[in-house]
């Protein structure tokens, strides 16, 4: 285990705890997001429920989903994210990207505890592709010496009933064989603030994945129901 490279994506992830948290919870409370009656409260009337549609169905969870992640990149894209800049094309598709130095960050919606797949795409699939921390050396060098290690991380968010996100966080490693989950070597729950990430402990795993939070119960729930779909 490299505890160097774990280090490093604790440190650099410090700086996003509190933005992140705090523009899913604005992007959450959406008031296009919450039926009629939840928006408005008692003051509704007919004519109000004209302009807020209740997109609370199942059949409006793609629109949910999207709205979030929009409201997402607004938010960010007026806060100081210092070192932290946004990157991808959002106008792709709600691409919602975030770069700092050797680390790169893509912010996806997470679907139960499933890690999406890379797909077919050459470009997804090499994003999927980093070298295990501690893995093998590369021109006889290991690669997580700082300033030659590299470090592409996913970032699958959830905003459950009570309007609160969740954020996971995870280092895949490598290709998804057809029917089997994506490996990866990190894993957990990117908490609220930078003092709770400082003082979380990080033990190695017996399966194949290098990080879990200590004490954590029964992992995420990423499938619950809410306003993010």
């Amino acid at each position: 285990m490299d505890n160097g490279g774990t280090e490093r994506i604790r440190e650099a992830l410090a700086d996003l705890c509190e933005p992140l948290h705090d523009v899913f919870a604005q992007a959450g409370a959406s008031k296009i997001l919450k039926p009629p009656d939840e928006a408005d409260g008692d003051h509704q009337d007919e004519a109000d429920s004209d302009e807020v549609p209740d997109f609370s169905g199942p059949e409006y969870g793609w629109f949910r989903t999207h709205a979030v992640r929009a409201h997402a990149h607004f938010y960010l894209s007026r806060r100081n994210l210092d070192p932290w800049t946004l990157a991808g094309n959002h106008k792709r598709n709600g691409e919602l990207w975030l770069a700092n130095g050797a680390f790169e960050l893509r912010i996806l919606h997470g679907v139960a505890n499933d890690i999406p797949k890379p797909g077919y795409n050459l470009a997804r699939r090499a994003y999927y592709r980093n070298r295990p921390l501690g893995g093998t050396p590369l021109f006889g060098v290991q690669e997580t010496i700082p300033g030659l290690e590299h470090h592409r991380l996913l970032i699958l968010w959830h905003v459950g009933p009570t309007g609160e996100p969740a954020l996971r966080v995870v280092r895949p490693i490598g290709d998804v064989m057809t029917g089997r989950r994506v490996p990866v070597d990190v894993d957990f729950t990117l908490p609220p603030t930078a003092a709770e990430l400082e003082q979380m402990q990080f033990d190695p795993s017996d399966d194949d994945i290098f990080l879990n939070i200590a004490d954590e119960e029964e992992g995420n729930d990423f499938g619950a129901g809410g306003i993010s779909g």
